[in-house]
């Protein structure tokens, strides 16, 4: 395996023990004081890609075991490829096995990805006048920069979904690849197609599974409305690239958690989002191959 994925692996967990090293937290009398913790969280976290995934399966028309197993694929290769960059090609990957071209599985990838930000971010910020907090503003930075690329991104290819314009022309020849302009003239028709009446619908259905998480943290804070909040800040901290939200996944978690709790939530989340991986048999790499290698003929 490469070095840098090792890293990555390894990264997560050496930030938890660092963490609880400097609040120095009892490791083994925080993971054996109630085990009701991991099988809450792993509870919500299943519950939450489940019903995630439907919305996904409604704009992609794939069965929902099918959209549940990419989302939870995705989710593992998160841990490796910093951001959402690696979620969104490995659902591509696992939508083009089941019958998805892939300009298809990409753009409709990109779009359930966009969906699940939009849906993060209008979550956060609907319980941010509750519970503002100074430390937050690296947050609420990520937020407002991420709801206005989307919006701007999504409004272009929204536009422009028929046609090249000038500046992609000049890009194209450029990086002498002008013969995929059809292939993105696709890829955007696919774009639009999903940009539909429903978006809406969909960031609803995103942000009521992301809601799931509070009923991990009510078990901490007895607050339903602040376990909300907490969940949908510490996905806000997801959003920013670095593998497992290291560090400000913590940091997150810190400003309404004390530290035996952020350490047991943070472990959690590793853990969980390591399951996906027996899925990774799902993805079909015989389209990328073949168009790679078209590109690099080019």
């Amino acid at each position: 395996m490469d070095k840098k994925y090792i890293a990555a692996i390894v990264l997560p967990f050496i930030v938890v023990a660092v963490y609880a090293f400097i609040f120095k937290i009892n490791i083994l009398h925080v993971l054996s004081e109630d085990p009701r913790f991991f099988l809450l969280f792993l509870l919500t976290y299943i519950v939450q890609n489940f019903i995630i995934s439907i919305k996904d399966s409604l704009l992609t028309k794939l069965r929902v075991d099918v959209t549940l197993k990419a989302r939870l694929l995705g989710n593992s290769i998160g841990l490796l490829i910093p951001g959402w960059a690696g979620q969104e090609l490995v659902r591509s990957l696992v939508y083009n096995k089941h019958g998805l071209n892939l300009r298809q599985s990409f753009s409709f990838s990109i779009l359930v990805g966009s969906i699940d930000v939009l849906a993060i971010c209008f979550g956060y910020i609907l319980f941010l006048p509750l519970y503002f907090n100074p430390l937050e503003l690296i947050f609420i930075l990520v937020v407002i920069s991420n709801i206005a690329g989307w919006a701007a991104a999504l409004s272009y290819f929204y536009l422009q979904h028929n046609k090249v314009n000038k500046v992609e022309q000049f890009i194209f020849k450029i990086i002498k690849m002008e013969r995929i302009v059809a292939d993105y003239i696709e890829f955007k028709q696919y774009l639009k197609q999903g940009t539909t009446k429903d978006f809406t619908f969909y960031i609803l259905i995103g942000a009521l599974s992301f809601t799931c998480y509070g009923g991990y943290f009510y078990y901490i804070t007895h607050n339903i409305l602040l376990s909300i909040f907490i969940a949908f800040l510490y996905q806000v901290s997801t959003l920013i690239p670095i593998p497992s939200a290291a560090i400000v996944g913590e940091l997150a978690l810190s400003i309404f958690l004390n530290p035996s709790y952020v350490f047991l939530t943070r472990l959690n989340y590793i853990v969980a989002n390591i399951i996906g991986f027996v899925f990774f048999k799902d993805m079909s790499f015989e389209e990328l191959k073949k168009w790679s290698k078209e590109i690099l003929k080019r």
